[in-house]
């Protein structure tokens, strides 16, 4: 646009000076023929968004969208438009895109990239046609009039989203006659930005009140409603007015002036308590967004942090933020009505025999699902007081695949998110309500004084796992999925496939949310000291083992999204970070600094070592192998990591398939070789000797298997020394022994304890055929059962496993004793 070089430099500096821009560029590996062999796909002509692009451009590192574009000495634009609406341009938008493409077929060494740029101000998804236009949104191709206000208004609030680029090699060598190929590239490059602009601002909202009115008026609601006043003996005024109460109660009111807000906020809020956030594959979300699919959000829950956390990423990602369920515990004054219009909508904890309420919800939930808005839940229901992962509640998941059986169009995708922090502000009140004090109720003035506390608090952790194609997932667990589909007014089925798949669904998530769990200096120095003689170690020590924590994973990752930092280990700056998180007690003496946890500071530290200790369970039981047997050969310690495989799975969602792990085991004996852990020998393996830091560094390691060995011991110990106790027996006395042996042995992590945990247990061992049931309930055992509790036992030690035959002992002789003396 040569003839409006003037109107460019006229703009240039006002438009500088008002408006602001984030630039989001996808990653590729695409390499153009020359460095300046770079044009630029447009919507349509704008001097302001040219001036915008050019800045984004110079910040991309990529040419100037400005700068002449010439190829064997012939001049071409720069940057090409997929429409003209407003007649700007004085050729047709089609002719360069001709133009490139012939001279490829002519030319079999050129490769210019085209990449797509679209310019988002303010990112307003508009409103539907019932409800008026807005002033401020990129909903259409404006006018000079309104784009004025488009830069007066949203001017500091621009997206500039620039794409994979095309290869315009690729298509004249996929695809023959220019003018046809243009004219295709003209409609991709209109779709891709619907789509794009879709992705970023999300589909256009309706009015909170009209929205109601709407799911009152469906058949499912209908129908329910005339149920209630039949079954309550009401009229049915009454009972829609119920209907019309919850949904008031549950419905969601986005705005995206909130959001705008929160924008600013937040940025300066993560400023003040992180030192940073670190990201993790967001271009995959973005990819699939752009590609049109409904996207689910599931991440861990760690803390009231998370949300708010996840929709700040996600929207400075380039993407629209979720609507979030959200517990109707947050629905208090004044946090709820903001919660709302940030797109929270409310939930109670249960429902069950309430089918109105459920039916409300599912309609509601429907809803989003089919206006294509994303979505955001966890799965776990609360909050994890432990810091690992808590077995899922799958109420939503089984709404979700309901969803998919109303037949929505766009492709369904759950995207696992694993949170994490390096402090999370509510450990101590965890700590607290695991030892009996009561849940404090969510309030205006909790939250002012968590803001009130706020101090830095290291850095935010955020990885966006491999996604769950729900169509594709349901084609392989349950082929024949859609014969159950329903029309959008039906109600949706419950076949008899549903729950095994919900159930197994549900753990594949779990499973992808570890998988991307942040390796960072707060939880290895945890792991660390924890698994220490008295949760003390000099500096040095600790220093040296964090470091080998870190080479292990960068050598055998846990897993292809384990979130692990991208810098090289830097023992100096862990140590000052590590110190200045204040999280345990450094005493220098004359011989050096030594690291020590303190009560308090141990059972907090206990939170954030279960953040990670899914991912370093196998190498510490091999470690604890290999010190229990010390020469062994690989063949063994598989077969034993094999035997409580399917325990720790179970508990600790580790991601790896039974068949992987000789693969996985083999590879992490070959680092403990290179690491001098073990080393080789003629028969396979052996141990160093006692004096030296790499047995010092194996034992470290072994011993943060140890509490997880402890507990299978003492439920084995019962099995073993008894006949006939219940499941219900088994468990709660599983737990009293294992109180017995952490009070003896200085064991406080709270899920040490937890009989939720023993349930799993007990259930795994039951389904790998440890334990069976008798005609009376009772468990029983066989050989394979009392060889690992033997095994178990001689990996403990003999102080740890005579606590635990003694107390298993005791305990069992109790409970006959009511008995005798009644006999007396």
């Amino acid at each position: 646009m040569k003839k409006s070089s003037w109107m460019q430099q006229l703009l240039r500096w006002p438009i500088r000076l008002v408006t602001r821009f984030k630039a989001i560029a996808d990653e590729h590996d695409t390499t153009p023929s020359a460095t300046d062999h770079v044009v630029y796909v447009m919507r349509s002509p704008s001097e302001t968004d040219l001036l915008v692009a050019q800045r984004a451009a110079e910040e991309l590192h990529l040419p100037d969208p400005t700068s002449p574009f010439i190829i064997n000495g012939k001049e071409f634009p720069r940057v090409l438009y997929v429409a003209d609406d407003r007649n700007r341009l004085e050729y047709d938008p089609v002719e360069p895109f001709t133009q490139l493409l012939e001279l490829h077929q002519e030319n079999p060494n050129l490769n210019v990239l085209m990449h797509p740029v679209a310019l988002f101000w303010g990112r307003e998804p508009g409103k539907d046609s019932r409800d008026g236009h807005t002033m401020v949104a990129d909903v259409e191709v404006p006018g000079k009039w309104k784009k004025f206000l488009l830069v007066l208004f949203s001017g500091r609030n621009i997206l500039v989203r620039v794409s994979q680029p095309v290869s315009l090699r690729t298509m004249a060598d996929m695809e023959r006659g220019g003018t046809d190929v243009a004219h295709k590239l003209l409609r991709v490059a209109r779709t891709h930005f619907a789509r794009l602009r879709y992705a970023v601002a999300g589909p256009k909202l309706s009015g909170r009140e009209e929205i109601i009115n709407e799911l009152l008026r469906l058949p499912a609601i209908k129908k329910v409603i005339e149920e209630e006043a039949k079954t309550k003996k009401i009229s049915l005024a009454e009972a829609e007015k119920v209907a019309h109460g919850y949904l008031q109660e549950i419905a969601a009111d986005y705005r995206d002036s909130l959001i705008r807000f929160g924008d600013r906020f937040f940025s300066w809020l993560w400023t003040k308590i992180y030192r940073g956030i670190s990201v993790k594959n967001s271009e995959n979300i973005r990819r699939l967004a752009q590609q049109g699919h409904e996207i689910i959000y599931v991440p861990c829950h760690r803390s009231h942090m998370d949300y708010l956390l996840l929709s700040y990423i996600i929207y400075k990602e380039g993407l629209v933020p979720p609507h979030i369920a959200a517990g109707v515990n947050l629905n208090f004054f004044p946090m709820g009505p903001i919660f709302r219009r940030g797109g929270a909508f409310f939930i109670r904890r249960s429902f069950r025999g309430n089918k109105l309420y459920s039916v409300v919800f599912r309609e509601y939930l429907g809803r989003l699902f089919q206006k294509g808005y994303a979505i955001e839940y966890f799965m776990e229901g609360g909050r994890s007081r432990t810091g690992r992962l808590l077995p899922p509640k799958t109420g939503m998941l089984a709404m979700t695949l309901q969803g998919q059986l109303r037949g929505i169009n766009r492709p369904i995708s759950l995207v696992p998110v694993y949170v994490g922090y390096e402090h999370v502000m509510e450990v101590n009140t965890y700590h607290s309500e695991l030892r009996g004090k009561s849940k404090e109720k969510e309030s205006f003035f909790q939250v002012f004084g968590i803001l009130r506390k706020l101090r830095n608090f290291g850095t935010g952790f955020v990885t966006f796992g491999e996604p769950v194609r729900l169509s594709e997932y349901l084609d392989e667990s349950a082929p024949n999925w859609r014969d159950s589909v329903t029309s959008g007014t039906e109600e949706p089925a419950r076949p008899r496939w549903l729950t095994p798949t919900v159930n197994q669904l549900a753990d594949t998530i779990m499973r992808r949310i570890n998988n991307g769990a942040a390796v960072n200096s707060i939880n290895l120095t945890a792991l660390c000291l924890l698994s220490a003689d008295r949760e003390t170690l000099t500096k040095d020590e600790l220093v040296a083992q964090v470091e080998a924590y870190m080479a292990l994973q960068k050598a055998v990752p846990y897993s292809a999204d384990i979130h692990l930092p991208e810098e090289a280990f830097d023992a100096e700056a862990y140590w000052q970070h590590a110190v200045s998180m204040d999280k345990f007690h450094v005493q220098e003496d004359s011989t050096g600094a030594v690291v020590s946890l303190d009560h308090g500071q141990a059972l907090s530290m206990t939170y954030y070592r279960n953040n990670i200790l899914h991912a370093f369970i196998i190498p510490a039981l091999i470690a604890r192998y290999a010190r229990g047997h010390q020469n062994f050969n690989l063949e063994q310690v598989t077969a034993f990591v094999d035997s409580l495989y399917p325990v720790l799975q179970a508990e600790l969602y580790l991601g790896r398939e039974r068949d992987e792990l000789p693969e996985y085991v083999a590879a992490l004996c070959a680092a403990f070789v290179d690491m001098g852990w073990l080393f080789e020998t003629d028969t396979g393996f052996a141990i160093p000797g006692r004096e030296t830091h790499a047995y010092v560094q194996l034992v470290l390691l072994a011993n943060a298997a140890g509490e997880s060995l402890a507990r299978y011991a003492v439920v084995l110990e019962l099995l073993e020394q008894s006949d006939s106790l219940s499941r219900n027996n088994l468990e709660r006395f599983s737990e009293l022994v294992a109180i017995r042996l952490g009070a003896r042995h200085g064991i406080d992590a709270p899920e040490f304890y937890d009989k939720k945990v023993f349930s799993v247990l007990i259930a795994m061992l039951k389904s790998e055929g440890y334990v069976s049931m008798d005609s009376t309930g009772a468990y029983t055992t066989d050989e394979r059962t009392v060889a690992l509790s033997q095994e178990l036992d001689k990996l403990l030690g003999s102080s740890i496993q005579m606590t635990i035959r003694e107390s298993a002992k005791r305990l069992l002789t109790e409970q006959t004793q009511p008995t005798s003396r009644s006999e007396d």
